[in-house]
């Protein structure tokens, strides 16, 4: 039988909690989960994100509207809430407006964690979270997704951690996290995570036993053809 860690969710054989180091942020970081990524996913990197920051929350669940510690979190007078998430009117670190809210209030982001197809159905079906702000990565970022033993359905697309990392960054370099605060742990542990996952393929090849990456590799094949064909549809209208 697997003995498990229940911090990291991880067989005890490979814990990677060892390898955490706990980072402090001036904002507070929300990470709402699907439950696939909560209990079935073994490379999902939400649960190592939440583990290295401090203050962090994972709320688990798809529909959040009306999800009681979600609401009182963006009810409360102390936060200035935002979603990490694609908009063509997202703030961006430099952004005045969100320089300007985190003088007298909490930067509270809220972080989607689930495959891209399925965060935008969490997105819709979330009705608190369609009026909040939102906020993207610099547009000359350029950011690309180290998640190399995992192919992912773009070279941009990137996993929750290293989403994580890059907009911290982005925080500190425009005065909004302190200049003090390395956040490199962050990418410290997720190397831990794909040095590991490697080094498993390698045995299982060793072994002669198929790759447990192949249902992946189809499954983001046909989300690449479903994106494609609502991309079309979406031109249409």
């Amino acid at each position: 039988m697997c003995v498990k860690c229940y911090k990291c969710f991880r067989p005890k054989k490979s814990c990677y909690c060892k390898y955490i180091t706990e980072i402090p942020t001036k904002c507070k970081v929300i990470f709402l989960m699907h439950p696939k990524e909560a209990y079935k996913q073994k490379t999902g990197t939400g649960r190592l994100a939440c583990l290295s920051l401090v203050d962090s929350e994972i709320i688990i669940g798809i529909d959040f509207t009306h999800n009681k510690r979600l609401n009182d979190l963006l009810s409360d007078s102390q936060y200035f809430p935002i979603v990490l998430y694609p908009d063509e009117n997202a703030l961006t670190a430099k952004s005045e407006t969100l320089k300007v809210a985190s003088e007298n209030k909490r930067i509270l982001v809220i972080v989607v964690d689930a495959t891209w197809l399925i965060a935008k159905k969490m997105m819709k079906l979330s009705k608190n979270l369609q009026a909040l702000q939102k906020i993207s990565f610099l547009p000359s970022a350029g950011y690309q997704s180290k998640f190399t033993f995992k192919r992912q359905p773009a070279r941009d697309y990137l996993s929750t951690i290293e989403s994580c990392y890059y907009l911290l960054n982005e925080f500190k370099q425009n005065s909004l996290e302190d200049s003090g605060t390395s956040f490199e742990p962050l990418m410290d542990i997720f190397q831990k995570m794909v040095e590991f996952q490697l080094e498993s393929q390698k045995e299982r090849e060793r072994q002669g036993q198929p790759s447990r990456y192949q249902n992946i590799e189809a499954q983001v094949k046909k989300n690449e053809k479903q994106q494609n064909f609502q991309a079309a549809l979406e031109n249409l209208d």
